[in-house]
């Protein structure tokens, strides 16, 4: 349609296959439709074009917003679903009235407002799913709050937690990311239309009406960068590429917890899958494919980076090639939150386990070295070394937390000082209490009950007031392309 007048030939057709973008464009139908609406009645309003071509090519997307994607001429030779819209309008009009359409308006503005408007969607979904997921994550969280587990570091047992404890750090990590989010939102939702090709146009438009009627809350204002830029997808893969990562950390502490050599969790059945050959496996398999679908996320947004990383100012077609990798990061996120949410609301503790993995990597024994601190006035240092060398002895006699006695600590001290530390048999198993060492910990943020208490009744704030954002902006899409639609139906 557009070589008509350029071009003496058309284009070969393994090369309009190979630049055609129709497959993804599906996505946008719903904005394109909308943005063409606002678009001829701005045009009307501006009096660029008459009452009787708007009210007609209004009619048409009406009508083809109601017959829906299927209505459209989808052939690669019209190359994007822009072009195929507007040679829709055209057939149901008549090319007089239809040529109107692109009337102060090019495809390089309008593809990036159609995927600003369908990204803004799709962030506010991913947020609600975030919130969703960090609320499940609160409420094991609450009833967990005394199920004592070992903490580590290394991926060696260092001190006592609890699993609610473990389970807040990541509801902490989560609104982070809801946070990112809320940043990506405000960069996407500002309105390209009306940069044309990448210069302006010499027609009257007024390029805030459309922006306010689109829903946007703003424009953006140099018309070079508004068709160029593609920083906001980027920074909202970012995003996505960061909340991937922290849930395939989560993934992979899963596996291993699960595993036989931890034995501290079960994972449900229903997200569980069996060996073709080993009846007796019960694979985390769910869990494991959340550690994958992260790397083709974090694949995504560096080859977005390549992608951007060399072109010149204004609109280069190699910018088609970044919308598949931003829509493929949205879904492999939305659908591992989904999965995760349920998995993790499912999750059954094993708290014998977990004490007794606790118990046998000795992770009492730094809270051991801060009693003889308090209550002997030895330097940390100092306190540091004699347990140190508790620890070297009784690792080496293969005992176990519950075995060690006073005796074992006064001979370490012993050794390392040339006397006794002055320390009762109370004090001592005081010290080596789980159960005591995980309340000691009252400081903000820290695994006592009462902490973890305060901290989940926090995250719970930051989540409402996140969703209280949330739903504003959906309320305020939703009224705008109410009134959208009214005024076009009115004209």
């Amino acid at each position: 349609m557009l070589r008509e007048g350029r071009f003496k030939k058309s284009m070969d057709p393994d090369a309009a296959e190979y630049s055609t973008s129709l497959e993804d464009d599906p996505r946008l139908f719903g904005a394109v439709v909308e943005i063409n609406m606002a678009h001829v009645q701005m045009l009307w309003e501006r009096e660029i074009i008459d009452e009787s071509s708007a009210n007609q090519i209004l009619g048409s997307l009406f009508k083809l917003q109601e017959e829906g994607l299927d209505a459209l001429d989808l052939r690669p030779e019209l190359e994007d679903i822009h072009m195929a819209v507007e040679e829709y309008v055209k057939e149901e009009v008549g090319e007089d009235v239809g040529g109107k359409l692109h009337t102060a308006k090019s495809r390089n503005d309008q593809v990036s407002t159609a995927i600003r408007m369908v990204l803004r969607e799709e962030i506010l979904e991913i947020q609600e799913l975030i919130a969703d997921f960090v609320g499940v994550l609160v409420e094991r969280a609450g009833e967990n709050t005394e199920t004592v587990i070992p903490g580590y570091t290394h991926l060696q047992v260092a001190e006592p937690t609890t699993f609610g404890h473990y389970l807040a750090a990541y509801g902490q990590t989560f609104v982070r990311d809801l946070k990112r989010l809320n940043a990506s939102y405000e960069e996407t939702n500002r309105c390209p239309l009306g940069a044309c090709a990448f210069a302006g146009t010499s027609f009257p438009i007024d390029r805030s009406l459309t922006s306010a009627q689109l829903g946007f809350d703003g424009i953006l204002e140099n018309t070079m960068d508004a068709v160029g830029s593609r920083d906001f997808a980027l920074q909202t893969m970012s995003g996505l590429a960061i909340l991937m990562t922290n849930l395939s950390r989560l993934c992979e502490e899963l596996v291993l917890w699960s595993s036989s050599e931890f034995d501290m969790i079960e994972i449900p059945d229903e997200f569980s899958t069996t060996s073709s050959i080993m009846p007796q496996k019960k694979n985390p398999e769910i869990i494991e494919l959340g550690r994958a679908k992260s790397g083709s996320v974090i694949g995504d947004l560096v080859g977005g980076l390549n992608i951007v990383k060399g072109l010149p100012q204004a609109y280069d077609l190699d910018l088609q090639e970044l919308t598949p990798l931003l829509w493929n990061s949205v879904d492999q996120v939305k659908s591992t939150l989904l999965v995760m949410r349920k998995l993790v609301s499912k999750l059954e503790p094993k708290p014998e386990n977990m004490y007794e993995n606790a118990e046998r990597g000795f992770a009492t024994l730094t809270e051991l070295a801060n009693t003889l601190v308090r209550e002997t006035d030895v330097p940390f240092r100092r306190a540091h070394k004699i347990v140190g060398k508790l620890a070297s002895i009784v690792s080496d006699e293969g005992k176990s937390l519950g075995d060690l006695t006073l005796e074992d600590l006064l001979s370490a001290s012993r050794e390392i000082v040339g006397e006794e530390v002055e320390i009762s048999e109370d004090q001592f198993e005081e010290a080596l209490d789980l159960h005591g060492s995980v309340e000691s910990r009252r400081v903000v943020g820290g695994p006592s009950s009462d902490s973890v208490e305060e901290e989940l009744s926090k995250l719970e704030k930051k989540v409402s007031n996140y969703g209280k954002i949330i739903e504003k902006r959906r309320d305020s899409l939703d009224e705008a392309k109410e009134m959208l639609l009214d005024l076009a139906r009115g004209g």
